[in-house]
């Protein structure tokens, strides 16, 4: 089976995600979480908020197109509570009303719009009614400019992204993110931002 462009990447060393630091807005939002919580990370890199999430007692379903195999460390408790499939946003078997919260971070620029769309359809209804999305997002960034990582790479606007999820959910709020990503060795100062999104309008 061909490997995905994100795998070889990975496996050739062209970039290195260099921190088990916890996304911000997972931190910010640290206090809605509550032991025994379901949660998915999308798009989980190395694990880091997965394993975050997992030590504040949550049971975490997660899954990338690159398996870094980040699992193989984790002491037993950790990894108990962490689930890992190495599959990408379109093949995830998403379940109904399972999720206290999905976790999107560093993950939408590089899905094209029909990707974008069918991903947020899928979240919506794989969200318990009192769930929510956690995402940071950039719109521009070193990873566009980077040749060597032969990637999809997709430019949307805040205004783009905020239209898609006000359409879905009753509230939207969006924050600033940080002008420098903390995991990541391949994107210099960028325009970020930190979303929360909850309430469908279903």
């Amino acid at each position: 089976m061909e490997k995905h462009s994100w795998e070889k990447a990975w496996e050739e060393e062209k970039f290195k995600i260099i921190t088990l630091k916890p996304s911000v807005v997972v931190e910010r939002y640290k206090d809605n979480f509550l032991q025994g919580d379901f949660v998915l990370d999308v798009g989980c890199g190395n694990g880091r908020n997965a394993i975050y999430l997992a030590g504040l007692g949550c049971n975490v379903d997660c899954f990338d197109v690159a398996d870094t195999k980040f699992t193989e460390s984790l002491n037993p408790e950790l990894k108990r509570k962490i689930n890992f499939v190495k599959t990408d946003t379109i093949k995830y078997p998403y379940v109904t009303e399972k999720y206290k919260a999905v976790v999107v971070t560093r993950v939408l620029q590089y899905l094209n719009e029909n990707e974008l769309l069918d991903l947020f359809q899928k979240i919506l209804i794989s969200l318990k009614p009192c769930g929510f999305i956690l995402m940071s997002f950039n719109t521009q960034g070193g990873i566009f400019e980077r040749k060597e990582i032969d990637v999809p790479k997709y430019r949307y606007s805040i205004e783009k992204i905020e239209k898609i999820l006000k359409d879905i959910f009753k509230k939207v709020t969006i924050t600033k993110g940080s002008a420098q990503s903390q995991s990541v060795n391949y994107e210099g100062k960028i325009k970020s931002y930190d979303i929360y999104a909850g309430g469908s309008h279903a």
